[in-house]
């Protein structure tokens, strides 16, 4: 099967959605290789599993005045997560959760350790992930002279094992970068999903997604990471979420609209 898609955007859009952790599929070969049971494995996928987040995609991008293009991960980021540094200088391989994770979240093994096919993995799904994303970020820019890369995540309510329990879980968290993140971007990502009210920075998670290693210091790739909680919009505990998923297509189509009209002298 492929790995992970790319859905066609109208040409004159910069505005490139990116979902890669909405998938819960693991192929047989990988399957193998992880430690758990199946029940413990499917309580793992609950809580890495960002649920949904295809499905607000993409009715954002259909409600866009301009289509966006679209990057999907097909698989479970418990094959390869494709948003991680491939190397020791990811800071979460200290929790076991590199590219190629080999804890859970609650901090069980997950993969022998030192895993011994992290290469054979990275080759087959990391590299030509990070490869096509590259190529489509260019493809934006000679069109558009720009792209705008908009992170689609959720998060659990509670924190996972390796996380800060102290740490401020709004409502949506906006994850941003230095460089890649100017203050139109976030001020936008605010207004878009004002409803939700409780909405704060780089808390719980920081940063945003970019190809590091061509445009990691492009300052005409603008990126923002948005962290919808889960309870948000999914039912928690018996109780429906505030939000509808088609609620928050609508709010991310407004910032689409608004990533795709303003340009880089903002």
């Amino acid at each position: 099967m492929n790995s992970f898609s790319i859905l066609r955007g109208h040409p004159s859009s910069p505005v490139i959605l990116h979902v890669p952790h909405a998938s819960r599929t693991i192929p047989p070969h990988v399957r193998a290789q992880l430690l758990l049971d199946d029940a413990a494995l499917d309580a793992e996928l609950d809580e890495a599993t960002d649920t949904g987040t295809d499905l607000i995609a993409t009715l954002g991008a259909d409600h866009a005045r301009t289509h966006p293009w679209i990057v999907k991960n097909a698989l479970s980021r418990l094959v390869v997560d494709p948003e991680r540094f491939p190397d020791a200088s990811e800071p979460a391989t200290a929790f076991g959760r590199g590219a190629v994770y080999t804890r859970a979240c609650d901090g069980r093994r997950l993969r022998d350790e030192p895993f011994a096919d992290t290469e054979a993995l990275l080759d087959e799904y990391f590299r030509p992930y990070a490869f096509a994303v590259a190529e489509l970020v260019i493809d934006r820019i000679v069109a558009c002279g720009r792209a705008v890369i908009i992170d689609v995540h959720s998060y659990p309510k509670r924190p996972s094992g390796f996380e800060n329990p102290a740490a401020e879980r709004p409502a949506l968290c906006i994850g941003t970068d230095p460089l890649h993140t100017p203050d139109w971007l976030t001020s936008a990502t605010r207004q878009a999903f004002r409803p939700l009210d409780e909405i704060a920075e780089n808390t719980p998670y920081t940063g945003c997604y970019v190809p590091l290693d061509r445009y990691g210091h492009d300052a005409r790739v603008s990126a923002v990471m948005i962290e919808l909680r889960r309870d948000t919009y999914l039912p928690d505990h018996g109780r429906p979420g505030k939000q509808s998923v088609a609620q928050l297509g609508e709010y991310l189509a407004a910032l689409i609209d608004t990533a795709t009209q303003v340009g880089t002298d903002v």
